[in-house]
């Protein structure tokens, strides 16, 4: 015994006190009550190389299932776990990574039982850029009688990088969709490209505009039964109805009613017998005659009483 303690040099007391400590929690944590449970691990992915991209699916995290000491495993639970995939070196295919208890670094004690998924799986590509026009996407409509005229975008068009497969197929690459419910003047609207469900990223980082041009909707309607009347002396005519065909916004448009328009021949010089008269129409604002039939009536002066 003797031989053994003056082995342990100066301070005996408190050495051997550490011994008896790390043997006592060695003997507590032995016999700590064992729980099992699912880890989490924030998979990373690292050292991708410039010229290639993941075109797979990549799972958030792994699902490590354990067992150990309550105590430690609990810890685990409570703090922020990851995996980093080393892909340095790695050429354009699809590759495997198994993953086994010895992949984890873990306290002394817990036990990896099963790993998904299992093994690992990541296809990689190799990139190209190319630069493509960018095509703006519309939702909804404008209220009733206002209709989009024109849409551009700024830029015009953009570079993109991703896998060369996937872009040797695209003519073009969408804006996210912009609502134009309820708006009734040109405008502006903020924007960004849609890369949904495409492995492609911007070389540009530049803000993405649509210029909208909005204007109130032309339509063309036909009105008959407008009566024509004889200015500034009396006249009988025939046909005393035209018919009018009208183009202008849908608004002061849709609600006209024969009594709203004004038709009219010059008399001025009527001699007495028949005249062929050219009907003048007086339109609202913004209003644009297209057709009067008939263009033209015939008048006779009324006779004097």
């Amino acid at each position: 015994m003797k031989d053994w303690l003056s082995y342990l040099g100066h301070k005996k007391g408190l050495k051997v006190l550490a011994l008896l400590l790390a043997v006592a929690l060695w003997f507590a944590v032995g016999s700590e009550e064992r729980t099992e449970t699912t880890l989490n691990l924030a998979l990373e992915l690292a050292n991708l190389p410039a010229n290639m991209v993941v075109t797979s699916e990549v799972p958030p995290s792994l699902q490590v299932r354990v067992i150990g000491p309550g105590s430690v495993v609990r810890k685990l639970t409570q703090a922020r776990l990851a995996h980093t995939i080393d892909l340095n070196s790695f050429k354009s295919g699809r590759h495997f990574f198994p993953l086994g208890p010895n992949s984890f670094s873990l306290p002394r004690g817990v036990t990896v039982t099963r790993i998904q998924p299992n093994p690992l799986s990541l296809t990689l590509a190799t990139t190209t850029s190319r630069i493509l026009p960018l095509k703006p996407v519309l939702e909804g409509n404008p209220p009733e009688g206002y209709e989009v005229v024109e849409v551009k975008s700024r830029p015009a068009q953009i570079t993109v990088k991703g896998p060369s497969a996937e872009l040797a197929d695209l003519k073009y690459i969408s804006t996210l969709p912009i609502d134009v419910s309820g708006l009734s003047a040109s405008t502006t609207v903020a924007t960004d490209v849609d890369f949904k469900n495409l492995h492609l990223t911007s070389r540009e980082q530049v803000p993405v505009l649509a210029d909208l041009t909005i204007a109130a909707k032309e339509i063309t309607r036909t009105i008959a039964g407008i009566t024509v009347l004889a200015t500034p002396q009396p006249a009988r005519l025939r046909p005393s109805q035209v018919t009018l065909t009208l183009k202008g916004p849908w608004l002061p448009l849709k609600d006209l009613k024969p009594g709203d328009l004004k038709a009219t021949v010059d008399t001025k010089k009527l001699a007495p017998g028949r005249q062929r008269l050219k009907v003048s129409v007086t339109l609202p604002q913004d209003v644009r005659l297209l057709r009067v039939q008939p263009d033209a009536v015939d008048a006779w002066a009324a006779k004097s009483p």
